[in-house]
């Protein structure tokens, strides 16, 4: 079985024809799709206006790879409704797969790190906006690595949280912070995001985790 995990795509109201494409192509290269979470931004999108919305044309593909829809915190349970059967078969706030002779633990993320989850809610929309493009231009100035300056300490935090816990063909996976990583000592990996032109997902294969970085 091929899972591919993605996550932090942040989908909202303002449809990017490259970045669905570049979804439709991982979606149709899959067996199996995992959400783990922030698939669409709740903090400036309402829910019904995300199942009629442009996006919906990705969602035939997803329910055809019975995907696997996890919670973020920005399109937390409570923002949705029935309609997540629309491209989804089963919906949690985390999932454990076996494959090979790993087991995977995975969650977003949120509720090991919560970051500025309240802070987030309660701000006015063009916050939320400026902070996306603020995101969206430091990565285009200064390239992806700059993410590592910003974001890392976050990861560390969920190490610190729950590596201590898993054994050793245990690992848990997450996104949440925007950084990619796999730390094999920890048993931690990040799959990233899908914004700003840059596609980060994660596919694992019979226990073998790969991660993906390109450009879209």
């Amino acid at each position: 079985m091929k899972y591919t995990i993605f996550s932090d795509t942040h989908l909202s109201k303002y449809f990017d024809e490259k970045k669905y494409n570049f979804l439709k192509k991982i979606i149709s290269n899959s067996e199996t799709i995992i959400i783990n979470g922030d698939f669409w931004e709740a903090y400036n999108f309402k829910f019904d206006e995300f199942i009629l919305s442009s996006w919906k044309k990705l969602f035939k593909d997803l329910k055809n790879k019975k995907t696997i829809y996890l919670f973020g915190n920005h399109d937390k349970k409570i923002y949705a409704n029935n309609k997540l059967s629309e491209f989804s078969v089963r919906q949690f706030q985390n999932i454990k797969i076996i494959s090979g002779s790993k087991t995977f633990y995975i969650e977003h993320g949120d509720k090991i790190t919560p970051l500025w989850d309240k802070f987030f809610r309660r701000m006015p929309k063009f916050i939320n906006i400026f902070l996306n493009n603020l995101e969206k231009m430091i990565v285009f100035l200064f390239g992806i690595n700059v993410l590592k300056i910003l974001y890392k300490r976050f990861n560390e935090d969920m190490k610190n949280k729950k590596s201590r816990i898993l054994k050793d063909n245990e690992y848990l996976v997450c996104g949440h912070t925007h950084f990619m990583e796999i730390d094999k000592k920890n048993h931690y990996i990040n799959g990233g995001f899908i914004k700003h032109g840059i596609g980060q997902y994660l596919t694992i294969t019979d226990g073998k985790v790969e991660l993906h970085n390109e450009k879209y």
